[in-house]
């Protein structure tokens, strides 16, 4: 017989396990997130890549705009602070 784990890190676990198909162990750096291979398709982040100014994680949006639109992840250059960037990010 197995026994539960009734901790907030085992509800953590049961978590992101639903969500993403896996534990969610934290890693050691901040770069993006690999492709969920189970769950619903979340994934999760790093606090690193958190920026609480503009309450997004950058790291995950700079790799979604360069999936989804190269173009416009190019011309806002989000690894780099700037007028540009800064407005997209405001709006």
């Amino acid at each position: 017989m197995s026994t539960t784990d009734t901790t907030e890190r085992g509800l953590e676990r049961l978590i992101c396990t639903a969500l993403a198909g896996h534990p969610c162990e934290p890693a050691s750096d901040s770069s993006a997130p690999e492709p969920p291979t189970g769950g619903v398709g979340w994934v999760g982040g790093y606090p690193a890549g958190y920026d609480r100014e503009f309450c997004v994680d950058r790291v995950q949006l700079a790799a979604f705009l360069s999936a989804t639109q190269p173009e416009v992840a190019e011309a806002l250059d989000l690894n780099e602070d700037g007028p540009v960037q800064r407005k997209f990010l405001a709006r």
